[in-house]
């Protein structure tokens, strides 16, 4: 390495010498920076070992204190070499690294010299490394001599006479879980699932399963097992018919009778016979009479009594919370779906949450007449079973009122029992607690649900309000002026016989009524759809028309709607009497409802039994839309409370849902509801959930799922969608676009 350094020439030797000193000052700072990290180490593994040390474990064993502290370990005899050692190999790899980095300069300088000249090193510097990090490390323990053999250093176990170990159970976590789905091949879905097959194949037996894996295990000395009386057992709900004869009947009576005759005798003979000597026996059959007597007077009592009455309520939404948990979550949407998921498909389907029975008391069967759910407590519904068809060949004799909570689906809250069917009933928007009902032979009561006493507050009278028809709806009207700001909101009520009659609560029990309107059969060709007169001469057997439904406008407080059975709109005001402002002919046939959009307070929907669910627009005669798809008559019709373009129809079998955006050929999702017929329905007061009730008395509480998501600017949508849908019809789409705007003010929602 001399001879080459003469054949370099000074400036090359003085360069050479330059980097030397550089390589071999870096060596020193970086042993340096070791130095300051071992010790930095050696500080901070100090600082732990006096913190261990102010624990103290102790146990009581056999009645005395036993300290089990683990023993700090003591610094070890070979820490001071192992870390000389360390420092004198990073100086050795230093040194290394500066021969190395002098021997390449060499090279490029001298190259035809190194190749195979003496004193030339053909290992590389990661060999040298290498070599030196995996020679064997002995250290000479202190006190022992060179030439003697150090024996191998034993630790000594640290024993304990038992070691306590506490298992407890940790979450269940799912790693992984597969659903088995079979769909058509070619479709959207098929070709998912079949990409999906061939990556589960290419990670299990192709090419992908060679991948990096690690293993993990572990060990116990007892294996933990669950015993069978630990398990519990599943509960299953069947509805079972059984047949009994007359002949077990009548056995079975004969077997209670005979006891009862046998234990008379027993007593009696106990008593001894009349006169004789034995008064004690006597007296003590008198007593255990009296107590018998006493105890059940004092059980009658005890279920009378209203604080009884409330724990048993309060225990029965209890247990019909563990029942229906299910069905009641979803009433309350406490699961909404994500407006972000890949999943979500439009298939507007309907799932049953739970079903109302009612108990009769009789075998009398009662249909669902009316629905109406409390504006302030959407958890409360009321429900009246009587009579629904008129042409009803069976009328029942009695009616009923039960006020069901969601809390409860078993049984009702309160309780209302009628001698004669129930056709109608109204909670009030203004005061939520009170409701009005109608009755088959024309009475009408308001009753405060809020009251235990289960009396009414007023009930109508014959002098005051004569009508004897049954009534056939009830709307409650908002007070216009302020003199009657301290009295109860008034209320209408429509016969069937095509009178309106309007009652007022005061300080007496009884109902204050005076006839609101009185409706005339329509001669000639009203305003709307056009109808052909038969050209044979009929006569009426009534001058007056059959009264079906009754609704109030939205904004205007003073304006009311009368449906009829000829397929007319009355338009009518509470300040104008025995007199309308306008005819509509909507149907031919029966217009059995009238709803206004949340959105628009100029654009609603009627439905007749001709068939037809038609949308219109106040101030132009020809419909806008008309949806048709059963030929039967469809009983009720209403806008969604929460998408603007959904429309939801029922008939007798069936209930459809119609979206105005996508299709107004046919409803985008169709669904057979129980096997009695349908009769009324409403929606739930969030929009999700619709109720519908049928002939049998059940009420279904039926969940709209998979319906698409609300759009963000409803009215525009809604607009949109029925701009759409008459572009065709170019008068219709001139005399739309000069009505303008028809939406509320700022386009938001009212809730009717």
């Amino acid at each position: 390495m001399d001879a080459n350094l003469k054949s370099l020439s000074d400036v090359d030797r003085k360069t050479l010498k330059r980097s030397v000193m550089v390589a071999h000052d870096a060596s020193n700072t970086a042993l340096v920076a070791k130095k300051r990290e071992l010790h930095y180490y050696a500080a901070e593994v100090n600082t732990d070992i006096e913190y261990r040390s102010q624990f103290k474990v102790k146990e009581n064993v056999d009645g005395e204190e036993v300290d089990y502290t683990p023993n700090t370990l003591s610094e070890s005899q070979y820490t001071d070499k192992f870390m000389k050692f360390n420092l004198h190999l990073m100086h050795n790899i230093a040194t290394m690294q500066m021969y190395h980095t002098r021997g390449s300069m060499l090279r490029s300088k001298t190259r035809s010299s190194m190749r195979g000249g003496v004193g030339g090193n053909k290992q590389s510097m990661d060999e040298l490394i290498n070599g030196i990090l995996y020679e064997a490390i002995i250290f000479d323990p202190a006190g022992a001599h060179k030439d003697e053999e150090v024996p191998a250093h034993m630790p000594v176990p640290f024993t304990k006479s038992f070691v306590k170990v506490t298992i407890r159970k940790s979450e269940f976590i799912e790693l992984h879980s597969q659903i088995n789905s079979t769909v058509a091949k070619g479709t959207e879905q098929g070709n998912a699932v079949e990409a999906d097959n061939r990556l589960y194949d290419y990670l299990t037996v192709g090419k992908g399963k060679v991948r990096r894996r690690s293993d993990n295990d572990a060990q116990t000395d007892i294996v933990l097992t669950n015993s069978r009386a630990v398990n519990t057992i599943y509960v299953t709900h069947a509805t079972v018919g059984s047949y009994v004869s007359n002949f077990e009947m009548y056995d079975t009576l004969q077997g209670v009778v005979s006891k009862q005759t046998q234990m008379t005798q027993n007593m009696l003979s106990q008593a001894g016979p009349p006169g004789g000597t034995e008064p004690r026996s006597t007296i003590a059959l008198e007593e255990e009479i009296n107590e018998r007597n006493k105890v059940r007077s004092v059980t009658q009592q005890l279920f009378k009594h209203p604080v009884f009455k409330k724990a048993i309520l309060f225990i029965g939404r209890t247990l019909s919370s563990n029942f229906y948990n299910t069905g009641m979550q979803r009433f309350r949407n406490f699961q909404k779906p994500n407006r972000c998921s890949t999943e979500v498909e439009y298939k507007y389907s309907m799932k049953v949450l739970f079903r109302l029975m009612p108990s009769q008391v009789n075998d009398d069967r009662k249909a669902v007449s009316d629905i109406s759910f409390c504006y302030a407590n959407s958890d409360i519904v009321a429900i009246s079973y009587g009579l629904f068809s008129f042409s009803s060949q069976h009328v029942p004799s009695t009616g009923d009122v039960f006020v069901w909570s969601i809390k409860n689906p078993g049984e009702p809250e309160r309780a209302y029992y009628y001698k004669t069917p129930v056709t109608a009933l109204c909670f009030s928007p203004y005061l939520p607690s009170l409701i009005a009902i109608g009755m088959y032979d024309g009475c009408v009561e308001v009753r405060d649900v809020a009251d235990d006493s289960n009396m009414p507050i007023a009930v109508s009278q014959r002098s005051t309000s004569p009508g004897c028809s049954p009534v056939v709806a009830i709307r409650w009207l908002k007070q216009v002026g302020d003199d009657d700001a301290g009295e109860i909101d008034p209320f209408l009520s429509l016969s069937q016989d095509g009178s309106v009659t309007r009652f007022h609560l005061g300080k007496s029990p009884y109902l204050l009524g005076f006839t609101q309107m009185t409706l005339e059969r329509i001669e000639g060709h009203p305003e709307g759809i056009h109808v052909p007169i038969s050209p044979t001469m009929t006569v009426a057997a009534n001058r007056h028309p059959q009264g079906l439904s009754l609704t109030t406008h939205p904004v205007d407080n003073d304006i009311y709607y009368i449906l009829t059975d000829e397929g007319c709109i009355h338009k009518c005001s509470i300040n104008y009497q025995h007199q309308y402002l306008e005819v509509l002919k909507c149907h031919d046939g029966a217009v059995n409802i009238m709803e206004f959009s949340p959105w628009s307070p100029k654009l609603f929907l009627t439905c007749g039994n001709d068939w037809y669910v038609r949308i219109w627009v106040d101030g132009i005669t020809r419909p806008l839309i008309e949806l048709l798809d059963d030929f039967q008559p469809i009983h009720w019709a209403k806008w969604s409370p929460i998408n603007s373009t959904i429309i939801v129809s029922v008939n007798r079998n069936t209930c459809s849902i119609w979206d105005l955006r996508r299709n107004i050929l046919k409803p985008m999702g169709k669904h057979d509801m129980d096997a009695s017929y349908n009769t009324i329905a409403q929606f739930s007061n969030s929009g999700t959930v619709l109720i519908v009730g049928n002939e049998r008395g059940n009420v279904l509480f039926e969940a709209l799922n998979d319906m698409p998501f609300a759009p963000h600017f409803q009215y525009d949508e809604m607009e949109k969608a029925i701009y759409r849908a008459i572009g065709n019809d170019q008068e219709l789409f001139i005399e739309l676009k000069s009505i303008g705007f028809f939406g509320y003010p700022n386009k938001k929602a009212v809730r009717t």
